[in-house]
């Protein structure tokens, strides 16, 4: 029992770069570039579909981003404090560019929202990959569509109720960091669910995710800071697949086999 926890350990230790190393297959790498370009293309579509011209995001976008801005600057002017420390051009030019750039961050996450929901398609790929490379004798069982349908309209509605909750936050700087907290919770809870989804049973993923929910927060953080790398952390996208897939893999490996030491040992 010690031996394989050690060799459980050891192997959880190289999970980082088994992955990359996975991940710079030429089959990963040519998905993750083709789900880019399938991406764009939405993207631009959905953009075309929401304007008779495209040109016209130009005047769109300044002036809600204006008003916008005009009614943080009410706000603020309420509070003697906050109206003290922002009367100062300076102050408001930096408030201008947070604003900007809380834009740009909802747009970049939109794109990647829809970049993870094109790539998804090919989990089931490069979960099937891990287990022939690495996990033979971990058998894929997989959850039904149901109960897949049910979490993604949860995860969803508590997602965009978080942003609704927080949205007063994010042009006032500082708390503007609060813009990220939906956005994480998004990534977290769907990256481990398409990954599990595929390998567990629905009662060995709420075992898996209760038992490591510590070590899984931590993955997806690091998975999470890569994101905020423009562009090159959207296309690592299939990284934070087969890296979170490792650790599901030997996860559920061990939770097996404790499963099955215990059958054996109640028998006897």
């Amino acid at each position: 029992m010690t031996h394989i926890h050690f060799k459980i350990s050891m192997l959880k230790r190289g999970v980082m770069l088994r992955a990359f190393d996975d991940f710079l297959s030429l089959k990963v790498i040519t998905i993750s570039l083709l789900s880019f370009f399938i991406t764009l293309f939405l993207f631009i579509a959905i953009f075309y579909f929401l304007s008779d011209y495209m040109g016209e995001w130009k005047e769109i976008i300044p002036t809600v981003l204006s008003q916008y801005i005009q009614g943080i600057i009410k706000i603020i002017e309420s509070y003697p404090l906050l109206a003290f420390i922002f009367e100062h051009k300076l102050m408001m030019i930096l408030l201008r560019y947070l604003s900007y750039f809380a834009f740009g961050l909802f747009f970049y996450y939109l794109f990647f929202a829809i970049y993870s929901i094109v790539i998804s398609f090919f989990n089931h790929y490069f979960i099937e990959y891990l287990q022939k490379k690495y996990y033979l004798d971990v058998e894929i069982k997989g959850i039904n569509i149901i109960g897949v349908v049910f979490f993604y309209v949860k995860t969803i509605i508590i997602t965009v109720v978080l942003f609704l909750v927080l949205s007063p936050a994010y042009l006032i700087p500082v708390l503007n960091i609060l813009i990220f907290v939906p956005i994480y919770y998004f990534f977290h809870k769907t990256i481990i669910f398409d990954v599990s989804s595929i390998i567990n049973t629905i009662k060995e993923y709420r075992k898996i995710k209760k038992v490591n929910w510590s070590e899984l927060k931590s993955r997806t953080g690091f998975c999470f800071l890569l994101t905020l790398i423009p562009f090159f952390g959207m296309i690592l996208y299939p990284y934070y697949v087969l890296y979170i897939g490792h650790y599901i893999m030997e996860e559920t490996k061990e939770l097996r086999y404790m499963s099955d030491f215990i059958k054996l040992k109640d028998r006897s």
